[in-house]
């Protein structure tokens, strides 16, 4: 679990530990639905319990952190199951299935941020050998579909000082509350600028849409929209990054289960993006088209 996780849920008053108690007895409870023949009955009553627990969890780092305590029960074989499963529901809009998506996609987020390569490549290699190719594709690494030519950089951001300004100026300056500064910083070619932009109070949702459709871009800028929770949570923003091709193909394919059907259907048809997100896009489209109730599958 990450510090951030962490602090989330000591902030928050809720007691995960207590949650993943309830976790682990929620065989118990009434009113789950009843699991197929071939699905043991304490894994189908945790993966219904992640659904049921999002509600009560209100920010999105408690909620990766209950999924990241949920699948260390779990041996990787069920983790892959559990994983397809919430895409699916997901995908057809069942009740907690969207903030349980948004949570396993933040958490898998983090185990790349952390480079926990061998548990990536245990995922990868398990769900491709199960054929559950939805999940195969959030654990692939793919090379943007465009990035700048060798040498090329973005452009320096012009600033009304008669000087040059420096990275530390201008990290301060994003950090500040004058919106012609912040207006022309949304196009500073350094992620660390940006990141500092995406913590202003004053950045507003248009603000974040500039900097994720901006091209050419580069995937460090792009990923800081991503891996900021507040602009994370917002479906505009990860659309956006989604629809750039210079974004890092490997956390568009995380993102596209997090966006509705419609957005699905565009991206699979969209000409300016990498060939395995529209291919990954379509198979997406044809989970939801399948009409079929996500545990039975």
């Amino acid at each position: 679990m990450s510090d951030d996780q962490e602090d989330g849920a000591e902030n928050s008053g809720v007691d995960v530990e207590d949650l993943i108690r309830q976790v682990e007895l929620a065989g118990d409870e009434e009113g789950l639905e009843q699991p197929p023949a071939d699905v043991p009955d304490p894994l189908y009553a945790k993966y219904q319990t992640i659904l049921k627990r999002m509600e009560g969890l209100s920010e999105l780092p408690m909620r990766a952190s209950l999924v990241e305590r949920v699948m260390d029960e779990f041996d990787v074989h069920q983790g892959v199951w559990c994983i397809d499963q919430i895409i699916r529901a997901a995908l057809w809009g069942r009740l907690g299935a969207m903030e349980a998506m948004m949570a396993t996609v933040w958490w898998l987020i983090e185990m790349r941020r952390n480079d926990e390569y061998e548990l990536i490549k245990s995922y990868y290699e398990q769900a491709h050998d199960a054929d559950r190719t939805a999940v195969v594709d959030m654990f692939r690494e793919v090379p943007p579909h465009q990035a700048l030519a060798a040498g090329q950089e973005l452009p320096e951001v012009r600033l009304p000082q008669d000087r040059d300004v420096t990275l530390g100026e201008r990290r301060t300056l994003a950090a500040g509350p004058e919106r012609r500064l912040l207006e022309r910083l949304l196009m500073d070619p350094d992620p660390l600028v940006i990141r500092k932009l995406l913590d202003n109070p004053q950045i507003r949702l248009e603000d974040i849409q500039v900097v994720a459709t901006r091209r050419p871009s580069t995937p460090e800028i792009l990923q800081e929209v991503i891996f900021h929770p507040r602009w994370f949570a917002r479906f505009e923003a990860r659309e956006a990054v989604v629809r750039n091709p210079y974004a890092d193909t490997g956390l568009v394919l995380k993102l596209l289960p997090t966006l509705g059907i419609k957005s699905l259907r565009r991206i699979a048809l969209a000409g300016d993006l990498h060939e395995v997100v529209q291919e990954s896009a379509s198979r997406l489209v044809e989970l939801r088209e399948e009409r079929t109730a996500p545990w039975r599958v």
